[in-house]
């Protein structure tokens, strides 16, 4: 079936990849995982390729779904039981979906335990890899300071050390290895053991096909979960700190207990606007309207939310700089002083041109059609190899 299906692609435009993901931006969870497969899957079903999403089956979540054109697959989840026992049994059960797909391409969103399982589903298929945000030991010890979920302990230390050795297997028997930020390349490269550098692959980034209105007065936004690692309330006392700035907060927890607590504690602050979970096209009014958006987190690679902000002319406010680009088109901050960077974004006006200069990088480097032209030329050259 495979052989012929490499057939019909040379003699026409048929394609058949599966996007290997924790997530896909659906039932009730949305992180930047998840939402760049669905806009990668939804833009490769537009040039009329067969799509298809192999995940962990959410709430609510049937075990094959339609999203975009795009024909999503959940396998159990296993929550009932330990950690250890849960991630062996999801990721074996895993392994009929793969091969239910029967893909050309397997390309995996992040490396993780569902490449291992893809990968020896399917053998004989083209299995690709994007490294998205992978941690290093470092990384780990800074999100075990804000997350009581994960405590640095030797255990726990040797149980990374001994997943990266397991993943990098992974990335030895891929055919091809690909990063979405710069920076991540010789990052991947050193955590696991890779011969060659992988290839600079950027994820794809809606750019608005409009003239950009922004509010009036100043407007600073926030977009993220509101997990422990992203630190909402450095934000929020942001807020309070200064109640001449409106702010708003789009997201919220995946705790409803602390999404609640939060909320409580901050729901009286008149410059203030919590709003939750917001539609793509509320997020992308939010975005044109804010003068800045500011990312507290403790840590990341290159999120999805700095470039959208960017595509919307929103410089941004951080402590993370991937791939310099909080230091070009925005303002880096040290020791925490959000207040300091904030004020001088705002003064003189800087953040219009850093907003303007921000749009003009997206478009040349993530423009969605560009970015889905590079994947797709990426799945063919591995096809056409295949001949």
């Amino acid at each position: 079936m495979i052989i012929l299906n490499y057939n019909i692609l040379m003699m026409g435009t048929y394609m058949r990849v599966c996007l290997v993901s924790p997530e896909v931006f659906s039932w009730g969870y949305y992180g930047g995982f998840g939402f760049l497969t669905r806009v990668l899957g939804r833009e490769l079903t537009r040039r009329g390729y067969e799509v298809s999403v192999v995940t962990v089956k959410r709430h609510g979540q049937r075990e094959i779904e339609e999203l975009d054109g795009i024909k999503v697959y959940g396998f159990p989840s296993h929550d009932d039981k330990p950690h250890t026992l849960r991630a062996l049994l999801s990721r074996l059960e895993s392994m009929d979906y793969y091969k239910k797909v029967e893909a050309e391409i397997y390309h995996s969103q992040a490396i993780s335990y569902n490449t291992f399982a893809a990968q020896r589903a399917m053998p004989h298929s083209i299995h690709l890899v994007t490294f998205q945000d992978p941690y290093d030991l470092h990384e780990w010890r800074k999100i075990s300071q804000v997350d009581e979920k994960y405590q640095f302990t030797p255990t726990f230390r040797l149980r990374i050390i001994v997943e990266n050795r397991l993943l990098s297997q992974a990335c030895k028997r891929a055919d091809g290895l690909y990063s979405q930020a710069k920076f991540l390349i010789p990052k991947a490269k050193r955590l696991f053991g890779l011969k060659e550098s992988p290839t600079f692959l950027p994820n794809p980034i809606y750019i608005p096909d409009r003239s950009i209105r922004k509010s009036d007065s100043p407007l600073v936004c926030f977009l993220a979960r509101w997990d422990p690692q992203k630190r909402v309330e450095l934000f929020l006392r942001l807020a309070k700190e200064l109640p001449d700035i409106d702010f708003i907060a789009m997201g919220r927890s995946n705790d409803p207990r602390t999404d609640a607590l939060i909320r409580k504690r901050y729901t009286d602050l008149p410059n203030l606007t919590l709003t939750g979970f917001v539609s793509e096209e509320e997020k992308s009014r939010i975005l044109e309207r804010s003068w800045l958006l500011v990312n507290t987190s403790i840590r990341e690679a290159l999120p999805v939310s700095f470039l959208e902000a960017l595509a919307h002319e929103t410089p941004i406010l951080s402590g993370e700089n991937p791939d310099s680009i909080t230091k070009c088109y925005g303002y880096h901050v040290k020791g925490d002083n959000y207040s300091a960077g904030l004020r001088y974004l705002l003064r003189y006006e800087r953040w219009r041109e850093l907003g303007r200069l921000g749009r003009e990088y997206v478009e040349k480097v993530h423009k969605a059609d560009k970015v889905v032209d590079m994947h797709v030329e990426v799945y063919r050259s591995y096809l056409e190899a295949r001949r």
